[in-house]
């Protein structure tokens, strides 16, 4: 009876060594996924969404006290000095690089396209609040690698934070490591 239980828990070691690789390839795949889908994202220009980013910003920053000016679809001055809304600043490279992280193959095509839908929506909202923080921050006073670029490094760790236990895959690492359980 010994000599069964060890070869079941041979077979066992050696099905979860299988299915470990395997996870890890496809982890893999889906980071080369989420790179390729950052670099094309960059291919295209977004103008309407740099708009859309800018305005939104614009207008919560006047709620906040924070007044600029729109020079171009993507450019706005304060204080005598011009800001050009890039890529980056829309998080168009962050929702792209997500797809590939979101998507599951065990979930429909109709509940994928509404986590996606929700999370474009969320993400936006997230963004703008981000860019006018980070307004806010800078126009008391803070230098600018403070307000921006330490609050954006922060966001796009709370995006991570969100997208890790969302996504099928990193979750499934995320429960397999018992140093990680206490996150999810």
């Amino acid at each position: 009876m010994a000599a069964s239980h060890s070869l079941q828990t041979l077979v066992s070691g050696e099905a979860q060594s299988r299915l470990a690789h395997s996870e890890c390839l496809s982890l893999l795949g889906r980071l080369i996924a989420v790179a390729g889908a950052v670099i094309l994202c960059y291919r295209f220009e977004w103008q309407f969404l740099r708009y859309l980013t800018l305005e939104s910003n614009v207008r919560l920053d006047a709620l906040l006290g924070v007044h600029l000016e729109r020079l171009a679809y993507d450019t706005v001055i304060w204080s005598g000095t011009a800001y050009r809304y890039g890529i980056a600043c829309t998080f168009a490279d962050v929702w792209c690089g997500a797809i590939a992280l979101l998507y599951s193959s065990r979930r429909g095509v109709l509940q994928n396209l509404q986590l996606m839908c929700v999370f474009t929506v969320a993400l936006f909202c997230f963004n703008v609040v981000r860019l006018s923080v980070s307004d806010l921050i800078f126009a008391v006073g803070v230098s600018w690698v403070v307000a921006h670029e330490v609050v954006s490094g922060i966001a796009y760790f709370l995006v991570w934070l969100w997208i890790w236990p969302n996504s099928p895959l990193l979750h499934g690492l995320l429960c397999q490591n018992p140093l990680a359980s206490p996150l999810v």
